[in-house]
């Protein structure tokens, strides 16, 4: 028996639209800061690429086993792979004797529409119970009502990071981000080392470089073919960027090492893969649901 034109039609909608879903995800996993014009699938809103589940609706009517089959592979794509849903499986793990609970934000100094005070951001620690602090964007009037409470050890730096602690900070370093600056980057690196129940313990401090910049370039449609030099001009920047910072932030001594702050890059960029995949990130390991912030 001949299968009607429509159901033929159905069924090939159903996988074009799950071969598109995958080479969606492909874009963004595997050429993610490789290859310029994949900017903006890497750092765009991905659940704009939910819209392909319509291709599977005519499906659902007229071929139903196809719309089952091609709708699990592209539901699991989607979630597990654009949207990086996670199931804070990590949290099951065994505990260690000695837990360090950690706290960063993102203060946004230079935004009037995101400026936490210290009071906001100290409740939130208190809230979760955090004993080191990580602020990137953290302006000197902020550092300072930290200080004020009297209980957090402070260190600021000049390039706007900062880390408190009710441990006390044996050391402070924050490498000179003027080289950076003159390339119009931002290069905000530093590092304390803290005497803590584990012992000492290194922590990092970054805020990289954001491709905010090279993204603004894909607002005109007509322009984008000529984006090519300039977008690849300021992914170079950023991978000096987190080569210098992974380089300089794990230099001397072979303490334990955590990294925080604004990495400006998610885990499915070449950039995070070279120099931070290394490192057990946090969310990966227990987050729960989207871990996305912006």
């Amino acid at each position: 028996m001949t299968e009607p034109a429509a159901n033929r039609w159905a069924r090939r909608l159903a996988w074009a639209s799950t071969i598109a879903m995958l080479a969606a995800w492909g874009v963004v996993s595997g050429l993610g800061d490789r290859i310029w014009w994949a900017l903006p699938f890497l750092y765009g809103p991905r659940w704009a690429a939910g819209a392909l589940f319509v291709g599977i609706l005519p499906a659902v009517v007229l071929a139903r086993r196809t719309a089952i089959v091609a709708g699990g592979v592209m539901a699991l794509v989607f979630g597990f792979g654009l949207l990086d849903i996670r199931l804070g499986l990590g949290r099951f793990e065994p505990k260690a004797d000695t837990t360090l609970r950690i706290m960063e934000i993102n203060a946004g100094s230079g935004s009037p529409t995101l400026h936490p005070t210290a009071a906001t951001i100290l409740a939130e620690a208190e809230r979760v119970r955090a004993e080191i602090l990580v602020v990137a964007e953290c302006s000197a009037a902020l550092a300072d009502g930290i200080r004020a409470t009297g209980q957090w050890e402070i260190r600021h730096a000049v390039s706007s990071v900062c880390v408190a602690s009710h441990f006390a900070i044996l050391s402070w370093e924050e490498r000179d981000p003027t080289d950076f600056w003159k390339q119009r980057g931002s290069g905000a690196i530093a590092r304390a080392t803290l005497d803590t129940p584990a012992g000492v313990v290194r922590v990092g401090v970054v805020h990289l470089e954001t491709p905010r910049d090279a993204l603004d370039n894909f607002g005109d449609l007509s322009s984008i073919p000529t984006r090519g030099p300039v977008t690849r001009a300021h992914t170079e920047q950023r991978e000096l960027e987190s080569r210098v910072a992974r380089e300089w932030i794990f230099r001397g001594e072979p303490w334990p090492t955590i990294v925080a702050g604004d990495f400006n890059v998610p885990i499915e960029s070449a950039i995070y893969r070279r120099h931070w995949s290394g490192l057990r990130n946090a969310f990966s390991r227990s987050g729960l649901g989207i871990g996305n912030t912006k």
